[in-house]
């Protein structure tokens, strides 16, 4: 168990190349080494081995939630957020609504239960909960894939306020991002998006159970009759 820990403790450093000092994720691994420096590296008792399972928990939790927001500019090169004409958005989506995500609620915006399993997509305005949309994903081979019937039931990503879809424009996200504005409430817009999923949606279009988890790229959207 322990020199299971240790290579995900490795692999947070090599991944996010973090400060113990200044960083949250390095505040947990530094507390981490410490309270692994205090017990005998031959036997751990059950008592510390949970108290190391519980800190190993925050510490993956974190560092998920670090590289969902941290999203590099090379995003906006793999893809154009944009209108394609006949009601179909081309934008940039991230993945939501996994119950225990740090940072969201137990419950949407339309008074349904987060839960496993359920699939459904996020919009930037209210207008658009309790709609019904169509979205598809380009598959491997370039080609687009068919198009999954999805029911709207949050708010997101980052804005609420946002119903690019009336002025065929691209999501306000767009241009936050690229500046590296803030919005209202301090936050620093740290990716493009125009659209959440949950992860059995993106299932759904095609993505592995595991990586749908945490899954973003570009998705073509249109509402649904």
């Amino acid at each position: 168990m322990l020199t299971h820990l240790r290579s995900v403790i490795l692999l947070c450093f090599f991944c996010f190349s973090i400060s113990t000092d200044a960083d949250a994720i390095g505040d947990l691994i530094t507390k981490y080494r410490k309270n692994k420096a205090e017990m005998s590296p031959v036997r751990i008792q059950k008592k510390s081995q949970k108290k190391l399972d519980q800190l190993m928990k925050k510490i993956v939790s974190r560092s998920l939630f670090e590289r969902k927001k941290s999203v590099s500019q090379k995003v906006l090169k793999r893809g154009v957020s944009s209108y394609r004409g006949r009601g179909i958005f081309n934008v940039y989506g991230t993945s939501f609504g996994k119950p225990g995500n740090k940072g969201e609620n137990n419950v949407f915006k339309d008074g349904s239960k987060v839960k496993w399993g359920i699939i459904t997509a996020a919009l930037p305005d209210n207008s658009a909960i309790g709609r019904y949309i169509q979205v598809r994903r380009k598959q491997k081979n370039g080609q687009w894939g068919r198009w999954i019937r999805i029911y709207i039931r949050d708010l997101g990503p980052w804005f609420r306020d946002d119903p690019y879809w009336l002025k065929r424009r691209e999501p306000r996200a767009v241009k936050y991002f690229k500046k590296k504005m803030k919005r209202w409430d301090g936050r620093v817009v740290k990716n493009p998006a125009g659209i959440d999923l949950s992860p059995w949606a993106w299932q759904k279009l095609g993505v592995s159970k595991k990586a749908s988890m945490n899954y973003s790229g570009y998705v073509q959207w249109r509402f649904s009759n």
